[in-house]
């Protein structure tokens, strides 16, 4: 027939026909389909584009030209048909969830009508592409709409009239009153499914991992990037950055304004396990964390042993709240650096740095025999007042911090003698030795 020869034709000559009015070999086709009444539905089909997404979306055309996409890889017993009855209607959603997906699109759910019981007669499920969106129905050509601005997106709708409808039958099941299985646009193949909406969903190995990095300061990218190397693929992960930048945001809203509460429910746990835990807090007349300090029982044994000289270093400030992060800290017999006792101060003045002197001595039970920190006005004042002589211990010593020290010394020697020569190296040498003796000392210094 002439129909074959022309499909002959196109398929010899690694031509792929355009499906539209103006293609000259569909025109003919179509002319011979109205004149011999010749089916042509192998011929429209071989005339729809072999790109592989199509193929696989069962791309058919009618007569007219137009094409649409049928779902070709859904088993038989997996496909909706007017007539299938379900037990409740999330069952049936469920089910038209599952069909999207496997078919290539996603699945949302649209009108419905209610009985006054609040009874639901009758739900339309359509595909994500149906409709049109806001902006093209309201605004008037070449312009913008003033009114309920909305952000800059791309929309995917183009009217499609995919759906299926669910209605309300007696005994409480919903049967498939209406089915349309075509669509008019390309369905998603089969290698790129998972980035469907409906198939991403956060696994309870992937929340446990985005909170633990959370944790150390990981970010939702980093740590999305870490466990696309973990699971070997992005298609193996099972969502998106997006979900897990909403997974961290819908986190830190769930927390809110409680963290402080749950760090302090924390401890309490903590100290049951652990009855050398040591911790205190304060709170202002609105109920707001303002001092914490806690101490477990290896900082409190580090304490008991290398205790004698302390240093405070109230220079971190944490990043929500601005709280000062000021850590208790020594010298070990290895000199290497140990912790004593750690705090969180709202403020750095005379009161706040009372109750953390005061907390320590609660937590260690003596007063150190030197406390060294930095050039502080409060401090100055907060350490005479605290670790002051008893009958048990004698006064602490205050010192200030070397580091601040040397800092200054080209403020009050002079940059050329700092800069310019051999001075500071040879100062270094006596001050920042931790075993010198009192003579070498002099000696040196002189």
């Amino acid at each position: 027939m002439i129909t074959e020869d022309l499909v002959k034709m196109s398929s010899n000559q690694g031509y792929v026909v355009e499906i539209v009015y103006e293609n000259l070999y569909y025109s003919v086709v179509v002319i011979l389909f109205y004149i011999f009444g010749e089916d042509i539905s192998d011929v429209s089909n071989t005339y729809c584009s072999t790109d592989n997404e199509e193929v696989e979306s069962g791309c058919m055309v009618t007569p007219g030209g137009h094409k649409y996409y049928v779902p070709i890889s859904v088993e038989d017993n997996l496909k909706p048909f007017i007539g299938k009855s379900f037990q409740s209607l999330e069952s049936g959603i469920a089910f038209y969830s599952e069909y999207g997906l496997l078919s290539g699109f996603n699945v949302r759910r649209s009108a419905e009508k209610t009985h006054s019981d609040h009874t639901i007669l009758s739900k339309y499920l359509v595909c994500h592409k149906a409709g049109f969106s806001d902006a093209k129905l309201n605004c008037p050509e070449g312009s913008r709409s003033k009114i309920g601005k909305r952000r800059r997106t791309m929309s995917g709708r183009c009217g499609c009239e995919a759906k299926l409808v669910l209605k309300y039958s007696p005994g409480n099941i919903y049967i498939v009153y209406n089915f349309i299985e075509a669509h008019n646009h390309p369905l998603v193949p089969e290698d790129s499914r998972h980035f469907l909406k409906g198939s991403r969903k956060m696994s309870t190995c992937s929340m446990n991992f985005v909170f633990d990095a959370s944790k150390v300061n990981i970010g939702t990218m980093k740590s999305f990037r870490m466990m696309k190397e973990l699971v070997k693929g992005y298609e193996n992960v099972g969502a998106t950055s997006r979900e897990f930048r909403n997974f961290d945001r819908d986190l830190k809203a769930f927390v809110g304004v409680a963290d402080a509460q749950m760090i302090i429910e924390k401890f309490k746990v903590k100290q049951e396990t652990d009855p050398c835990f040591f911790y205190d807090v304060d709170v202002d007349p609105a109920g707001n964390l303002t001092k914490l300090l806690w101490a477990d029982s290896t900082v409190r044994r580090n304490y008991e042993l290398y205790g004698d000289a302390v240093s405070f270093d109230p220079t971190f400030n944490t990043n929500k709240y601005n709280m000062v992060f000021a850590p208790f800290t020594g010298v070990d017999k290895h000199n290497k650096c140990v912790t004593f006792a750690s705090t969180l101060l709202s403020k750095e003045d005379v009161p706040h740095f009372t109750w953390a002197f005061e907390a320590l001595l609660k937590a260690m039970g003596r007063n150190p025999v030197c406390i060294v920190t930095d050039q502080c006005a409060a401090m100055k004042q907060a350490i005479p007042k605290c670790f002051k002589e008893t009958n048990d211990f004698p006064a602490s010593r205050h010192r200030l911090c070397m580091w601040h020290i040397t800092e200054k010394f080209p403020l009050k020697l002079g940059h050329f003698l700092c800069k310019e020569t051999e001075f500071m190296e040879k100062i270094k040498k006596y001050i920042w030795s931790s075993v010198i003796e009192p003579d070498e000392f002099e000696q040196g210094w002189k």
